[in-house]
């Protein structure tokens, strides 16, 4: 599981701004953030660090 729509709301960001910003749609986003999704790409989850000024190991949640 992952923290990004925690970490992307805190930066104020919309789901729509955040896979804009990072080349991918809105309703991948939307199933990485349900969990539906749980295998992004390395390089997907280091673009997504850095538009919410954070790490990779922080976008993910330990079970």
């Amino acid at each position: 599981m992952f923290r990004i729509k925690e970490l992307r709301e805190k930066e104020g960001l919309t789901q729509e701004n955040l896979a804009m910003a990072v080349g991918i749609s809105r309703i991948y986003l939307c199933k990485l953030e349900n969990g539906q999704k749980l295998n992004p790409s390395i390089p997907l989850l280091k673009k997504i660090a850095k538009v919410l000024n954070t790490t990779v190991k922080s976008l993910i949640l330990e079970d």
